[in-house]
């Protein structure tokens, strides 16, 4: 009994210094993290002209003329890209609020943000209307959306998926493997691109 006592005790307090010690832990990230978003918000503005800004353009859009399309589906995937012909797109996932405003300056997040969610908006509508293409069992069309996509270094894994099984159905096995290749080194090049202009800046 006494020896269960004691283990039951020494559990106890191993527990209780455990759990002060991550308190201390969260306690220390947390200060952290606010003595960052207190720097990154006073963080003075920088030139953002060098970012690799991409634009999206509509004529790059396959022609739907002869597209069956009883629902309208993919004239509505079309329409919506379409709103954002001639925006600048930018890729900032991967990179959070607080490094975006510490590197280019607080004032210069807001225009950042619009530019990630209108490449957000238009990659995953690529990806939309190439997907809606396939089902119609326009494997041509579909492509074309695809490939844009993949030009644009979209980083929906599921266009790369499905451009490779295109690609497969095609017997162009040597594009479906180079695909692989790409999708497997996305995340590296978008990193290193966005490394490099910031030590430019």
């Amino acid at each position: 009994m006494p020896v269960i006592f004691g283990c039951t005790l020494i559990l106890i307090m191993l527990i209780r210094y455990k759990s002060k010690k991550h308190d201390r832990q969260s306690g220390m990230r947390i200060d952290e993290f606010l003595q960052r978003e207190l720097e990154a918000n006073t963080t003075r503005k920088k030139d953002i002209s060098g970012l690799p800004y991409l634009i999206a353009d509509i004529s790059r859009l396959p022609d739907l003329a002869g597209c069956p399309d009883p629902d309208g589906e993919i004239a509505a995937a079309r329409k919506a890209l379409a709103r954002l012909d001639g925006t600048k797109l930018l890729n900032l996932s991967g990179i959070s609020n607080t490094d975006l405003k510490l590197t280019y300056g607080a004032a210069n997040f807001p225009v950042l943000s619009e530019c990630d969610s209108h490449y957000t908006a238009y990659t995953r509508g690529l990806q939309r209307l190439g997907s809606l293409l396939f089902d119609a069992g326009d494997n041509e069309r579909a492509a074309l959306a695809l490939e844009y996509a993949v030009e644009l270094k979209t980083d929906i894994r599921a266009t790369y998926r499905l451009l490779g099984a295109i690609y497969e159905k095609q017997g162009r096995s040597d594009a479906a493997a180079a695909l692989r290749v790409r999708e497997d080194e996305l995340s590296e090049q978008l990193r290193g691109e966005l490394l490099g202009v910031n030590d430019i800046l």
